[in-house]
């Protein structure tokens, strides 16, 4: 944006969604205003109970769940619960102040946004800000979404980000020069290698930013080397990387100097990504546009060839055409998919017993992250207290596995419809021309937009803390001796059945919402073809009745024409 805009805070602990849009001054969104959107009161009381939760506190009700955050002390917290108890104080901070306005809409200035953005006591009860700024980017029509990491105060919203990854036209995945990727991260970008290969392009950028504190080349190259390492890792394969130096880019911009933005290496992102958006994507628009010109000339030319054919010919044709018209919309009423039905409710099973399949696979890694002696090293608690905390966290990333799972399934799910969908599209167009109206083609298939269902199965395991403490007896037993190893076997086996039963209950929920929109996404399309047909049948009808103009015809079919060559000579 080549401008300081978006407040910095060393503590991402809120779920807030930044986005920067263009200005829109007649709706009462001038260059410079923003939007701020207040959590509901409900939505927040939820944010306190779950990190109280992850904290081992149960409180229920706003009064019990504020009074055991006021009560809360930091020589309590243990190392992974840190964020979730920065998160209550801010909360408790900032209640009497912010609690009045939750639910509401705010308009602020520019200056007041920074506050709702980076304070945390703040911005802890906002839901989403939407920033109006002029830049050459907001210019071109483009939003730019900044949305929160996949860390633990934000793992309960899964679907948040996810909505963006599916709906983004691209995604910028941003690391930090040497920094270690997270739990979080690496979880974020295993989800972006699941869903890589179900977008019809390309549309990851990952930067390294802080590229200048490299001491030589050499480094630098075994940094992105690394990074590139990592991501291949996560099944992400040919990533496009772009190592830069934003702080040193921006004051180049600023001060005015071309040769000291060029030497950060954000000038090759940016003409990269702006090929990509304004380049790849506009093709893709351009070439739906020809083929629709392209039919469209086609059509005008069949109609001022029957136009001229003879009278008795026409006459004969346009009876037939009456018939075919007939019989083509009554089959077009109530279409069958049975079979579409069969094929996506098979699919799906598929995919969700894969699902399952995956996410048992990586039990030791997260059994491991949720279990090791780091965890105990940083908890003053009792260490079968501890041990308890490791399994929640345990239980909880599981189910964030297997959601996040779930959710990058829907994307193939979805693809499977629409497969279906041009299927059945195409075989329509078909009959209708062996049914007699062989003019007949159907337009340019515009994929369906698929709602994606909301995700609330938990994973139900029935486990105490008398049995779990029944593996510790101390630290060198259970992490030297034979306890973890053995507290893994018997874990593993117990999950067997609750994450069955999660699969199956996502499956039958996933079969129920998509057969529904297969269906309602055949019966719009249905009515649209028998609307095109309408249309199609009567301008051929007027060409047999010589009802048209033929030089009028004519004269819009060179148009079209005309329309294409440019595309022709490029080619």
């Amino acid at each position: 944006m080549g401008q300081r805009v978006l407040p910095v805070s060393p503590n991402p602990t809120t779920a807030a969604i930044n986005k920067i849009m263009p200005p829109a001054p007649e709706a009462g969104w001038p260059h410079g205003t923003a939007k701020v959107r207040m959590k509901s009161r409900e939505r927040l009381l939820d944010d306190v109970v779950y990190s109280l939760g992850v904290l081992g506190i149960h409180a229920e009700g706003e009064k019990a769940a504020l009074e055991a955050a006021k009560g809360l002390q930091p020589a309590q917290i243990p190392g992974k619960g840190k964020p979730h108890y920065a998160f209550l104080k801010a909360v408790e901070k900032g209640w009497s102040e912010m609690s009045p306005k939750l639910g509401e809409e705010l308009k602020v200035s520019s200056d007041e946004f920074g506050a709702y953005a980076a304070e945390e006591s703040r911005s802890c009860f906002v839901e989403e800000i939407e920033l109006y700024y002029n830049n050459p980017l907001t210019e071109q029509g483009v939003v730019l979404v900044d949305t929160p990491g996949a860390d633990s105060i934000n793992a309960r919203h899964t679907g948040v980000a996810f909505e963006y990854i599916k709906n983004a036209d691209a995604i910028l995945f941003v690391t930090y020069y040497n920094h270690a990727f997270s739990h979080a991260d690496r979880e974020f970008l295993l989800q972006l290698g699941r869903v890589k290969d179900s977008f019809e392009l390309d549309k990851m950028f990952f930067i390294v930013n802080a590229a200048d504190l490299a001491s030589s080349p050499e480094e630098l190259e075994g940094v992105v080397s690394h990074v590139e390492s990592n991501l291949l890792q996560h099944g992400i394969r040919h990533p496009r990387i772009y190592p830069l130096s934003s702080y040193y880019a921006l004051q180049g911009k600023l001060a005015g100097d071309a040769e000291a933005v060029e030497e950060t290496g954000i000038l090759r992102f940016e003409r990269e990504f702006v090929r990509f958006t304004f380049g790849e994507l506009t093709e893709m628009a351009v070439r739906a546009g020809d083929a629709e010109v392209k039919r469209a000339a086609d059509v005008l030319s069949y109609f001022m060839e029957r136009a001229t054919a003879d009278a008795s010919e026409r006459e004969r044709e346009a009876a037939q055409l009456r018939e075919s018209l007939s019989g083509a919309l009554r089959r077009l009423e109530s279409p069958e998919l049975e079979a579409e039905q069969r094929e996506l409710a098979k699919d799906v099973a598929e995919l969700l017993y894969y699902v399952k399949q995956r996410t048992t696979y990586r039990f030791g890694e997260l059994f491991n992250h949720a279990i090791n002696p780091a965890v105990f090293r940083e908890d003053n608690r009792d260490p079968k207290a501890i041990l308890v905390s490791a399994w929640e966290d345990l239980r909880r990333m599981i189910t964030f596995d297997l959601t996040q799972e779930v959710l990058a399934t829907t994307l193939r799910i979805g693809n499977k419809v629409n497969a279906l969908l041009k299927g059945a599209e195409q075989a329509w167009a078909e009959e209708v021309r062996r049914g007699g109206i062989d003019s007949f083609e159907a337009s340019e298939f515009r994929a369906m937009e698929l709602k994606t269902p909301e995700l609330t199965a938990q994973l139900k395991v029935e486990i105490t803390a008398k049995w779990l403490g029944g593996f510790f007896k101390n630290a060198k037993q259970f992490f030297e001796g034979e306890g973890k190893a053995q507290l893994r076997k018997e874990l593993e086996a117990l999950l067997v059945a609750p994450m069955t039963a999660f699969a199956e209950e996502q499956t039958q929920t996933l079969q129920a919402v998509y057969a529904a929109q297969l269906q309602e996404g055949a019966a719009e399309r249905a009515e649209a073809m028998r609307q095109a047909l309408q249309e199609h049948a009567g301008g051929l009808l007027e060409a047999l009745e010589a009802k048209v103009d033929l030089p009028a015809l004519r004269a819009k079919h060179t148009r079209l024409l005309q329309c294409l060559e440019p595309q022709k000579s490029k080619a």
